[in-house]
């Protein structure tokens, strides 16, 4: 018997129809079946100990948690990207090559259709890096059925289909096969599957309902499980009016226990809501936030603006957010200035200041100053952007809570940038220092990211050496936390540097250590410009055919990945092609993105 191509007794074969209630359940799945067919993964699950806890608690201890040395996404910034969803997914794949190669056996996938999104996404990686390793081989032999919410917002047939095309595995709208039966799969492990069970089951009483409602949302928010936090935001949304004010206090003390302290002191926070309508605004804003991250921002819009039609007992930081989000969308996503302009000016009319009033509402009104000085810089009307971003610090004077510390770097970071777009980086770089020893200034994270935008401004002001020394300390942090993607990026940056200053002895070294590390994460584009880049540098051990023949595997960059082969077949590939150093680390997960 045959499964695709491959001989069925010899396949590892994995059913991952493992639901939307989890995030990872799909890859924990296969990675499982896989350890009974007798794979041990080597030392990656102790090499990526962080990573491997999150996939499977319990089973290592890593020497620090994941969210102690890679960021989540932003809610407060509707920035999608999230380094800590990235390396599970990714070591996750990484464990599948792994397994592969140990057995010397195939893996069969079977239920893509219905396993969950963050797995989907780790799926594509591992077929992926499966093109970089010759005994590595993913078949995806039946999509099986896919589940039609009652709901457009928890419908992400769209995103399966682009994830599946990547695998090679392209499935036309009209050929799904729709699963109608009544109950949803409510396969994981851990807080995150029992939070959904019990959010939408009906033996489950309104409160407890609600409560693990809102604490899924937020655990879902930083899992990247969209699909889920749609799903839930939905449906509570029909119980709402069901709810007496009465019970609200009750909800939330019972969400605020279940949930994560440290994130929810930042985002989703839940000390700002305090009736019933501030609850239905919540789940309103779960949906836009879900649809701005996945592209729909008409969407996106409508579920911000309706966060302010929730009710009369609204509290004003939640209306002002509803007009912060609305304004965020309409100045990031839309481009329309002036409509967002009056969106600020409806959230500052929500938060007009009362004597004694609560720090909850001097942080919002920072956030909406905040914004209020990017448009003005949209606007190049730079004196009035710099006003705004002071008029933010200033609402922040005296409160030193988590949630405040997370806006006054925000803050100093957008002043640090504003600077650098006026064509004054001395004073950007100045701005940027100043900050170096705030609290958390210590965690691996921050310093990548501090040391590297310092970098880059040292190099805007001719303070070169003084910038490689930073980046060195960049890299450091990222070896220290295991971050072989920034890694592979600094590397190939590095030596794209020392290419331009002449210094070819020091490019190769550079590109030689991004090779290695963009092998680690299995991506044929970083790894064959990691190769041009050494051939560039003269080494004479590499070979532009083997360059080409690994561009050529990409999946992720076909169109890159062809001009870097072409330029290949031509010769070399020209020096300013080839990477260089930024102002900011901020990079996108492209390896796991399925955004169009």
């Amino acid at each position: 018997m045959t499964v695709g191509s491959v001989t069925a007794d010899r396949a590892v074969i994995s059913d991952v129809a493992t639901g939307p209630a989890a995030s990872y359940a799909g890859l924990r799945q296969a990675i499982s079946d896989m350890r009974s067919s007798g794979a041990s993964f080597g030392s990656l699950p102790t090499d990526y100990a962080a990573e491997w806890a999150t996939l499977f608690p319990g089973e290592v201890t890593p020497a620090r948690p994941l969210q102690d040395i890679a960021l989540a996404a932003s809610e407060r910034r509707l920035h999608r990207e999230s380094e800590q969803v990235y390396r599970t997914v990714a070591v996750a794949a990484a464990a599948l090559c792994a397994g592969m190669i140990e057995l010397d056996r195939p893996l069969v996938l079977r239920g893509l259709g219905q396993t969950d999104l963050s797995s989907l996404r780790g799926f594509m990686r591992a077929f992926e890096f499966a093109r970089m390793e010759s005994s590595a081989r993913i078949v995806v032999d039946d999509i099986g059925s896919v589940r039609v919410p009652e709901g457009i917002e928890a419908d992400f047939r769209a995103e399966r289909r682009r994830c599946l095309a990547r695998m090679n595995a392209s499935v036309a709208e009209s050929e799904w096969v729709i699963d109608s039966s009544p109950t949803l799969p409510t396969t994981g492990v851990g807080q995150e599957a029992s939070l959904f069970e019990a959010a939408i089951s009906n033996q489950s009483n309104l409160t407890d309902r609600l409560a693990a409602s809102l604490t899924y949302c937020q655990a879902g928010f930083f899992s990247a499980n969209w699909e889920g936090m749609s799903i839930v935001a939905l449906e509570s949304l029909r119980y709402l009016p069901r709810l007496g004010e009465t019970r609200v206090a009750e909800i939330l003390d019972q969400a605020i226990r279940a949930g994560d302290d440290r994130e929810a002191a930042i985002e989703f926070e839940p000390g700002i809501l305090r009736t019933a309508s501030d609850l239905a605004a919540y789940f309103a804003k779960v949906l836009g936030i879900q649809a701005t991250f996945r592209g729909d921002q008409t969407s996106a819009l409508q579920w911000f603006r309706r966060m302010r039609e929730s009710g009369e007992g609204l509290s004003p930081e939640v209306r002002a957010q509803s007009h912060l989000y609305s304004a965020l969308t309409l100045t990031k996503r839309k481009r329309q200035l002036s409509a967002a302009v009056s969106e600020l000016e409806a959230g500052f009319a929500a938060l007009a200041p009362t004597p004694g009033e609560p720090a909850s509402m001097r942080r919002e009104r920072g956030w909406l100053h905040n914004l209020r000085g990017l448009t003005y810089f949209a606007e190049k009307r730079h004196k009035s952007a710099f006003e705004q971003e002071k008029q933010a610090l200033g609402c922040l004077a005296d409160l030193d809570d988590a949630s405040s510390a997370h806006l006054r770097i925000n803050i100093y970071s957008n002043i640090s940038v504003l600077q650098e777009r006026s064509g004054k980086p001395e004073m950007a770089l100045r701005t940027w220092e100043r900050f170096a020893g705030v609290p958390g200034a210590d965690t691996i994270s921050f310093r990548k990211h501090h040391s590297y935008r310092s970098a880059g401004l040292k190099l805007l002001v001719g303070e070169s050496d003084s910038a490689l020394v930073e980046l060195g300390t960049v890299l450091d942090a990222a070896r220290a936390g295991t971050d072989d993607f920034h890694e592979c990026e600094v590397n190939l940056e590095l030596g794209g540097l020392h290419l331009r200053l002449s210094n070819t002895d020091a490019a190769e070294s550079h590109f030689v250590h991004a090779e290695v590390a963009a092998r680690r994460i299995g991506d044929p584009y970083r790894t064959a410009q990691a190769i041009a880049g050494r051939h560039a540098a003269g080494d004479s051990r590499v070979s532009t055919t083997t360059a080409i023949d690994i561009a050529r595997r990409s999946l992720t960059h076909p169109h890159a990945a062809a001009e870097l082969a072409a330029e290949l077949a031509n010769g070399c590939v020209a020096i300013d092609s080839l990477p260089q150093p930024r102002t900011k680390l901020n990079r996108p997960f492209d390896l796991v993105n399925f955004q169009d």
